[in-house]
């Protein structure tokens, strides 16, 4: 079993549609279970809706707690963690148990600077990805961002994320079919792994 985490100390960030995205690219290579560590429930409810159109996800997706994750086994190939903002509990336990957490980013000035702090975090348990995510390949902001991590000993996956608008209203629905960057990401996940 794999243990993938996605993290980010700040909301809006990308980290449930990575999750999602992610794992339903990776139901392709093995048994997949997202594990929804985000007090929000998000993961769970995205779901919840697929499951409501006929549309279900093709992976479980079951919410837990710091105390779960702590105990938490599973027979699937890919666990996907996807963790809520600012839970430093949560996803410190999240992070111990991780094989590689991947810490998803908008490429803006506030993005960027929470992702610096979820980082030094991160990388201290376990080793760590960036993802740029809603990046617009024709803004300043995305070649600045795309330049820090560069200049930094950060990973960096060579794929980002476009703002999409599939994306953007993807929640509740199955996203096996328009996976856009993301099958992508999940390719070069499974090189590194």
């Amino acid at each position: 079993m794999k243990r993938i985490v996605i993290a980010n100390t700040k909301g809006g960030t990308g980290k449930t549609t990575s999750s999602i995205f992610l794992a339903s690219a990776l139901t392709a290579r093995g048994s997949v279970e997202v594990w929804d560590a985000d007090p929000q429930g998000s993961a769970s409810e995205w779901a919840l809706r697929a499951e409501e159109r006929d549309q279900a996800l093709g992976f479980e997706v079951r919410p837990v707690n710091a105390a779960q994750l702590r105990r938490g086994s599973s027979s699937a190939d890919f666990v996907v963690v996807d963790t809520g903002p600012g839970d430093w509990k949560v996803l410190d336990e999240a992070l111990k148990l991780a094989d590689l957490a991947i810490l998803p980013t908008a490429p803006s000035p506030i993005d960027l600077d929470r992702f610096w702090e979820t980082e030094q975090i991160a990388s201290q348990l376990t080793r760590t990805y960036a993802l740029i995510t809603q990046a617009d390949r024709r803004t300043k902001s995305l070649e600045q961002t795309v330049e820090a991590l560069e200049a930094s000993e950060v990973q960096l996956f060579a794929t980002k994320i476009s703002t999409r608008e599939g994306i953007r209203r993807s929640f509740g629905y199955n996203p096996a079919s328009d996976l856009g960057e993301y099958q992508a990401v999940a390719d070069e996940l499974l090189e590194v792994l």
